[in-house]
C-alpha cells in the first residue's frame, strides 16, 4: 500500500513538474525549473492527484460535480501549501498577485477553474488508469522501486531545505550588515553635516553614470521593504568603490 503510494506520488509529481516547467519556459522564453525541490518533482501534484483519486472517484460519472469539487479542493490545497512554505521558509514559489480575483496572491479564480477542468479530463482519462497500473505491480518489485524513489526523494528534500535555510541565513547576515552601514553613515552625517557626506560620496563614485550617482546620493530617501538588501546589490552591481575592509567582506559574501 505504502509502496504504491510512493510510486504514484513520484509519477504525478514529475508530471506536474514537467507541465509547469514547459509552460513557464514557453511563457518566459528561457528554461524555468519549477518546484520546491532540486529534482524534477512538484510535491503538490503528487499529493493532489492521489487525494483526487481517493476522494473524487465517485463523481467521475457527474462532470459538473467533479469540476466543482476539484476546483474547490485544489484551491484549498494550493492556498495551504503556499501558506506553509512561506511560514517555514520565508519564500513563495508562486504568486498570483497580478492576476484578477486572487486571494493573498496564493490562489486565483482562473487557476482554480483550470484545475477543475483538469480534474474532469485527467482524473478519468489519466490519473485513474495510472493508479490502476501501479496497483497491479507485484508487491516485491513495487517495494524495491518505492525504496529507491523514497531514498531519492528524501535526499532531494534534505538538500533543498538545507539550501533554503542557508540562503535565508545569508540574507539575514546581509541585511544586518547593511543596517550597520546605514547606522554608521547616519552617525557620520550627524558629525560632519550633509555637505561633507555628499562630498565624501562623490569622491568614492567618480566612475558612475549621472543616474547611478543620483541613486546613491539619494539612497536615504529610497523606501522599500527590502531597502538594505537592494542597496547592497546596487553597490556591488555598479562596482561601488568601498573601503578595503568592506571590499573583502563583499567578496567573501558573494
Amino acid at each position: 500500500m505504502f509502496a504504491a503510494f510512493v510510486i504514484k506520488f513520484v509519477i504525478f509529481g514529475f508530471c506536474g513538474w514537467l507541465w509547469e516547467s514547459v509552460l513557464y519556459t514557453v511563457l518566459s522564453g528561457k528554461f524555468d525549473n519549477r518546484g520546491f525541490l532540486y529534482g524534477p518533482l512538484c510535491p503538490i501534484y503528487g499529493f493532489g492527484a492521489n487525494i483526487a483519486a481517493a476522494l473524487f472517484g465517485p463523481f467521475i460519472g457527474s462532470p459538473f460535480k467533479l469540476f466543482f469539487v476539484c476546483m474547490i479542493s485544489s484551491a484549498i490545497l494550493e492556498y495551504l501549501t503556499s501558506f506553509v512554505l512561506e511560514k517555514f521558509f520565508g519564500a513563495r514559489w508562486w504568486d498570483y498577485s497580478t492576476i484578477p480575483l486572487n486571494i493573498h496572491g496564493r490562489i486565483c479564480l482562473s487557476c482554480s477553474i483550470a484545475f477543475g477542468l483538469a480534474g474532469v479530463i485527467l482524473l478519468p482519462g489519466a490519473i485513474i488508469p495510472i493508479i490502476g497500473f501501479v496497483d497491479s505491480i507485484p508487491s516485491e518489485p513495487a517495494t524495491v522501486i518505492a525504496i529507491f524513489l523514497a531514498g531519492f526523494l528524501g535526499g532531494d528534500t534534505f538538500l533543498s531545505i538545507n539550501n533554503i535555510t542557508d540562503l535565508n541565513k545569508l540574507m539575514e547576515d546581509i541585511e544586518h550588515e547593511a543596517i550597520e552601514r546605514k547606522n554608521a553613515a547616519g552617525r557620520y552625517i550627524e558629525e560632519h553635516g550633509g555637505n561633507a557626506i555628499k562630498e565624501a560620496v562623490m569622491k568614492r563614485v567618480p566612475k558612475l553614470s549621472p543616474k547611478q550617482t543620483y541613486l546613491i546620493k539619494n539612497i536615504y530617501s529610497f523606501t522599500s521593504e527590502n531597502k538594505e538588501k537592494i542597496i547592497r546589490i546596487l553597490k556591488i552591481s555598479v562596482g561601488y568603490p568601498l573601503e578595503s575592509a568592506d571590499t573583502q567582506t563583499d567578496e567573501k559574501d558573494i
